[in-house]
């Protein structure tokens, strides 16, 4: 029901419409509301209403004479000004005429015959019941706004990224034959460019999924050694192309392998070192790992990536890990990108039962850590290998 609808729907009473003469006495009337098992009597002067009759008027009255509730006519206890609202009202213009008034009970006159009452109860259950309908067709529409976005922008991402990996893939072809210096810097722009869009899509792709809860974790076996070591040379030479040193070092306590996804788990190192390398213009990156905690099926990873780059002023802080947002506008413009890196990591980690967390100071460099936990594949094995290498150290 809406704010125009009438308010027929609200004069309804279990037992039909009850009414007293104006003459009986406030005993009387009490016997009839308690035989009727109603709370509120609409009182009749002949073919006049004059008012509203509650068992707690009843009460303040018998209370304030101290005499017998027999003695008492109901006229007496009706106020000077009677106030009635038309069947025909809306619920927002007798809530209006009641709060002008200050009334708790109105009676509602239909062609001048009494055909209900309403409180201020009943104004606010609809009122009640009209904000929820409005905000359960709110929240409808909005749900589906959402899905709506989302369909179309896992649509346009696939139609996208198909054509992107055919101009990478001819871009590579294209620089593998005889060039002058000029064209192949001219593919190589081509190629970057492409490769960026491609990072791009693919953010929105996971942003699109986190979103709608589609992301699973794939459980492989892995060499974590291997897999790092391979990411870590890739965004070596990156850090190069700028005049960055990036160095690993990995805990020798490390299990050879594990179980896990590991291109996730790539994809939260990558993004952290990434960033990293974006926001150092000079000095140097360093990429830690080690086992934190031990336990008989599985092993929880910390990675430490610490750089000395601009830092991350503490009025930005807060927002470090959300949708669509950079620490410092400036360097969004400069490097790129949508912001959506450290929001996908946060997700991912959490997926894998690890957090993320970082320590900075404005142009003091950050450390941002992460943990996951990943599953022994060989348990006996891989706890024998642990012992071994602990015994090695302390020899």
């Amino acid at each position: 029901m809406n704010k125009s609808a009438r308010i027929d729907s609200l004069t309804q009473r279990d037992g039909g419409l009850v009414t007293i003469d104006a003459s009986v006495s406030v005993a009387s009337a009490a016997g009839q509301m308690k035989a009727n098992k109603i709370g509120c009597l609409i009182v009749m002067d002949g073919k006049d209403v004059i008012g509203i009759l509650s068992e707690r008027d009843i009460v303040e009255q018998v209370v304030a004479t101290s005499a017998d509730p027999a003695a008492i006519e109901v006229r007496h206890i009706m106020t000077e000004h009677i106030v009635s609202a038309p069947s025909s009202a809306t619920i927002s213009e007798v809530h209006r005429l009641m709060a002008s008034h200050g009334i708790r009970h109105i009676p509602i006159i239909n062609r001048g015959v009494p055909v209900g009452m309403i409180s201020c109860r009943d104004i606010l259950d609809q009122a009640l019941e009209e904000a929820n309908l409005r905000l359960m067709e709110a929240t409808k529409q909005a749900e589906q706004a959402i899905n709506a976005r989302r369909e179309l922008l896992s649509n346009v991402s696939h139609e996208i990224r198909t054509p992107m990996n055919g101009i990478i893939g001819m871009t590579d072809l294209a620089m593998d034959t005889k060039l002058t210096t000029e064209q192949r810097g001219c593919l190589g722009i081509v190629r970057d460019s492409a490769e960026s869009l491609l990072n791009m899509i693919n953010e929105l792709l996971d942003f699109s999924g986190i979103e709608a809860g589609k992301i699973v974790l794939h459980d492989d076996e892995f060499a974590l050694r291997e897999v790092i070591g391979m990411m870590i040379g890739t965004l070596g030479r990156k850090a190069e192309a700028k005049g960055l040193n990036l160095t690993c070092r990995i805990a020798p306590d490390m299990p050879e392998h594990v179980c896990g996804d590991a291109a996730r788990l790539c994809q939260v190192l990558v993004n952290v070192v990434d960033n990293a390398i974006k926001f150092t213009d000079t000095g140097h990156i360093s990429v830690r790992m080690e086992t934190e905690e031990w336990r008989e099926k599985d092993v929880l990873l910390h990675f430490l990536v610490a750089d000395t780059g601009i830092g991350i002023p503490a009025d930005k802080q807060q927002s470090v890990f959300e949708a669509f947002r950079y620490a410092e506008d400036a360097y969004k413009r400069s490097c790129g990108g949508m912001g959506l890196g450290l929001a996908i990591a946060s997700h991912l980690v959490d997926l894998m039962g690890g957090k993320i967390w970082f320590e900075s100071r404005d142009g003091g460099g950050t450390q941002f850590h992460f943990t996951a936990r990943l599953e022994l594949c060989s348990q006996p094995e891989a706890w024998e290998y642990r012992d071994q290498v602990l015994s090695d150290e302390k020899k």
